[in-house]
């Protein structure tokens, strides 16, 4: 089984870094996956079709202005 390593975590004694890809046995891969430390890795990525041009570029919107307090009400 394939996971993909979400927290550092030892695995059979090994080391494994967030973002590594591994393959473990079910059990391993089972309860590593119940501990939220690692998830299925993802399908190896078909070739990228052409990118699509965008018209306009995506709005960038401004923070919230934070309300002025003037100590303890």
């Amino acid at each position: 089984m394939k996971l993909l390593i979400l927290r550092q975590t030892s695995i059979t004694g090994q080391p494994v870094r967030a973002g590594d890809v591994i393959e473990v046995n079910d059990r391993d891969g089972r309860q590593l996956i119940n501990s939220g430390k690692a998830e299925p890795a993802p399908a190896p990525a078909a070739p990228a079709a052409a990118p699509v041009a965008q018209d306009a570029e995506p709005v960038q919107r401004k923070r919230p202005r934070r309300t002025k307090t003037n100590g303890p009400t």
